[in-house]
């Protein structure tokens, strides 16, 4: 059984984004629970002095841009077209969810309402993304 090639591009579209965000995390200079988690590797490595939009909203772009792609690989074909606005739709739900149940003194988190716009500047990017795919295979077959 092989796997469809765009499957494989919005594959990557997850991992590598998802990849990069926690390098952000593991090397920039402030602690998150992420870094704390791998704090045995945090010890051996410099940490990193990031200008202020890559420490503070690069990471929240990335993984909601790999959320939309996670969400397009696992509901697949059913939705591509004028059903991707499920996909948009889901993703932008569930960004603003996770950003507001920050607010509760339960869970931690810092809320900033700029992670929201950056989170579905992500989806509608991820969106773009995946037209532009979508028609250079719909192109090729």
């Amino acid at each position: 059984m092989s796997v469809p090639r765009r499957n494989v591009l919005f594959a990557l579209n997850m991992i590598f984004p998802l990849i990069c965000g926690l390098i952000i995390y593991v090397t920039k200079a402030e602690n998150s629970y992420v870094s704390d988690v791998f704090c045995g590797l945090r010890s051996t490595i410099k940490p990193i002095d990031y200008p202020p939009l890559i420490r503070n909203h690069a990471c929240d772009f990335l993984w909601a841009y790999a959320m939309f792609f996670c969400f397009r690989l696992t509901l697949g074909d059913k939705l591509k077209g004028k059903h991707e606005v499920t996909v948009i739709a889901v993703t932008c739900t569930v960004a603003i969810i996770l950003e507001l149940i920050q607010l509760l003194d339960s869970i931690h988190g810092t809320f900033d309402p700029l992670d929201i716009a950056v989170e579905l500047l992500a989806a509608f990017v991820a969106l773009f993304i995946t037209q532009i795919l979508e028609r250079r295979f719909k192109n090729e077959e």
